[in-house]
């Protein structure tokens, strides 16, 4: 008996609402298996997604137009160092 009709038999004998937690899983490691067969290459913007979130929430437009003048400020404590 080959393990796909072992799991095939196994999953018979499951409660009707446990067999979505078995395909679920089955659909996970497929597409486990598919995305490491085409891994991103480095260096591209796709791979760098992410990279950029925030934790906190995004400011706002009037917190962007303070942030220069610290970061000027920041600027030229840094080069008096």
């Amino acid at each position: 008996m080959t393990a796909a009709e072992k799991l095939n038999q196994l999953i018979q004998t499951l409660p009707e609402n446990q067999i979505p937690e078995v395909q679920d899983f089955a659909e996970f490691l497929q597409q486990k298996q598919l995305t490491s067969i085409h891994p991103i290459p480095s260096g591209t913007l796709t791979g760098l997604r992410g990279i950029a979130k925030r934790p906190e929430p995004a400011p706002s437009d009037d917190e962007l137009q303070v942030q220069p003048n610290i970061n000027r400020r920041l600027g030229a404590t840094q080069h008096q160092r």
